[in-house]
């Protein structure tokens, strides 16, 4: 009967200091979470005002899409996408703000889609509607590279998106 007790003893005692490890593990871990004592760190988060001039009609849409290192141009998707209806266009230029980002290389691309199809349209060679990169006005036949007009955003900064119609 003792060889049947020994082991049953040894076995409640370990799980015994188990569970006081744990109860004790999750008291320090809720004591450390408590906000007085640990201030919470605050992200900075900056402005980026945008100016697109040249526009040609008040037609469609404009398309935003912002680039990053972590999904740079032609990413599909991007960062963050916003649409922005031709009804705010004063003349040829729109003036907008976005807030909410943090400090880091990025870009920004748009499209003006004038059918509002969600793409960029072509003619035989070259695209029919225009597109405009953050203070990066393109004059190649090739697509621009990310590295163009990519900045690094370290405050509220003002951006010159000239479009580019052919």
């Amino acid at each position: 009967m003792k060889q049947l007790l020994y082991p049953f003893v040894f076995l409640v005692s370990i799980f015994a200091n188990a569970q006081t490890d744990s109860a004790i593990y999750k008291a320090s871990n809720s004591e450390l979470k408590h906000p007085k004592e640990v201030p919470q760190k605050k992200v900075a988060t900056y402005s980026i005002t945008i100016k697109v001039t040249n526009i040609r009609n008040h037609n469609g849409v404009i398309r935003f899409k912002f680039f990053d290192d972590t999904t740079p141009f032609p990413h599909k998707m991007g960062f963050r996408k916003v649409v922005v209806p031709k009804s705010l266009v004063t003349g040829d230029s729109l003036c907008v703000t976005y807030t909410g980002f943090t400090s880091k290389y990025m870009g920004i691309a748009l499209l003006d889609d004038e059918n509002n199809n969600w793409e960029l349209d072509f003619g035989w060679f070259l695209p029919k509607e225009g597109h405009a990169f953050s203070d990066y006005y393109h004059t190649d036949f090739r697509k621009p590279l990310y590295k163009d007009f990519r900045f690094l955003l370290t405050g509220n900064k003002k951006v010159i998106m000239k479009m580019k119609y052919y």
